[in-house]
């Protein structure tokens, strides 16, 4: 069973997939996939180049991150040179996987289309001023948080898109005990359709 993670920059992604993986999911990360494409030796990277041809040296993802957050046109670019590369690779790391979940973390799920490939979809949300407290203890400013919303899906539209909604606001016990509570139901999911498939 594929289940696709999401919401907006800062709201903890990476936090609930934590706790699935504790759960027993197996966790696929599209951002660390996408990273692999940045090095000098992967395929894709001449078409990355090309886009950023007058980036002076190594292409340093925090430098095209402040570009394509600020340029539409070249983030719809970017992504369109990254996206293929990055859901191939996801589909055949499930593929390899013996565990029936697999939750497959994904800042742009809806807005790239992968919702499509996914069986549920879960969107993790957090209060405003949590994220920006938050955030702000990492040293990222008001301005960033801010852009990266823009170049997001608005979370309301996101939410009524999703199968399942986890609040993210409050202590890491109570996201657990969310995630304890879906787990339960994937579990039963991912063992009735394997009963079917027998």
């Amino acid at each position: 069973m594929i289940v696709g993670l999401t919401g907006n920059f800062g709201m903890g992604k990476s936090t609930v997939a934590r706790c699935f993986k504790e759960k027993g999911a197996f966790i696929l990360d599209s951002d660390r996939i996408a990273h692999e494409a940045f090095k000098k030796s992967h395929p894709v990277y001449p078409e990355i180049r090309r886009l950023f041809g007058r980036m002076e040296g190594a292409l340093d993802r925090k430098k095209i991150a402040a570009v394509v957050f600020r340029d539409s046109k070249k983030r719809r670019a970017l992504e369109s040179v990254i996206h293929p590369y990055v859901f191939g690779r996801i589909e055949e790391e499930a593929a390899k996987s013996r565990r029936p979940v697999v939750i497959v973390e994904v800042p742009l799920l809806f807005e790239s289309g992968f919702d499509r490939r996914c069986d549920r979809k879960i969107v993790v949300e957090c209060d405003r001023e949590k994220v920006f407290e938050r955030l702000g203890r990492k040293g990222v400013r008001p301005a960033e948080i801010e852009r990266r919303w823009k170049a997001q899906g608005p979370v309301p539209e996101k939410i009524g898109r999703a199968d399942y909604l986890i609040d993210n606001s409050k202590s890491l016990a109570a996201t657990r005990r969310q995630v304890s509570r879906i787990w339960k139901e994937f579990k039963t999911l991912a063992l009735s359709n394997r009963e079917r498939s027998l």
